[in-house]
């Protein structure tokens, strides 16, 4: 099995061709009328998908599961995306906008060590573009848009979950989410300090990116009062 190259003709050939197939999706869901059913019906095949991803690595490529378990941010994210799709629900769908943001930074850097057309290299790219198809479609046909208390509550709670994390990490010698240490592998990590500088930077980036995706939905205040 061959390697993944990081940057390489294979990376950018998976973002750009997976961004379409995104898109195509989005277009083909656009022609049906049962957006719900569709949306649900993404969701249990990304879960399936998901599942068999994490199968395939124990058996196949005798990986722990205890360093598989979903408590990376996108991984988290993802479970808020099914929510988001099989319950219709506006409460998951602004946590996954903001979160979907980190899917991003994954797929500049994405942690999968084997090349097209291995089952892991699939399931990665998937599931993560999944993060924005999910997104793109509660705001194309559900009319969903982030707050400020969305934004707030993402905010929140991703901080919540960074120290439960920290603390499993050390009762289970893991690393998730990077808070306890950085990773072995070069990411974009490696420009903002050492630990724990680099989390006070995440703070910093975290919090402005989020607030930077709220922007273009931020209502608008009159500056002169109507009344008379």
């Amino acid at each position: 099995m061959d390697t993944f190259d990081l940057y390489s003709l294979e990376h950018y050939y998976n973002l750009g061709g997976y961004l379409l197939l995104t898109m195509l999706f989005l277009f083909l869901s656009s022609i049906f009328y049962r957006k719900l059913m569709i949306a649900r019906v993404s969701a249990f095949m990304m879960l399936t998908l998901k599942i068999g991803e994490i199968a395939y690595r124990h058996i196949y490529l005798n990986e722990s599961l205890v360093e598989m378990l979903p408590l990376h941010l996108c991984n988290i994210a993802f479970i808020t995306a099914v929510f988001t799709m099989i319950l219709k629900s506006f409460f998951f769908f602004e946590i996954t906008y903001f979160w979907s943001i980190g899917a991003f930074f994954a797929l500049l850097n994405p942690e999968v060590m084997l090349s097209f057309p291995n089952f892991w290299n699939i399931s990665f790219f998937i599931t993560h573009y999944y993060l924005f198809f999910t997104v793109a479609f509660c705001m194309m046909f559900w009319n969903f848009r982030p707050t400020k208390k969305g934004l707030i509550r993402a905010f929140t709670s991703l901080n919540l979950i960074f120290i439960l994390v920290f603390f499993l990490n050390i009762r289970l010698g893991t690393n998730y989410m990077f808070v306890n240490y950085k990773p072995h592998f070069k990411s974009l990590i490696d420009y903002l300090g050492p630990w724990p500088y680099y989390i006070l930077s995440f703070e910093v980036i975290g919090g402005s990116l989020f607030y930077l995706a709220y922007l273009p939905f931020k209502k608008k205040r009159p500056r002169f009062s109507t009344k008379f």
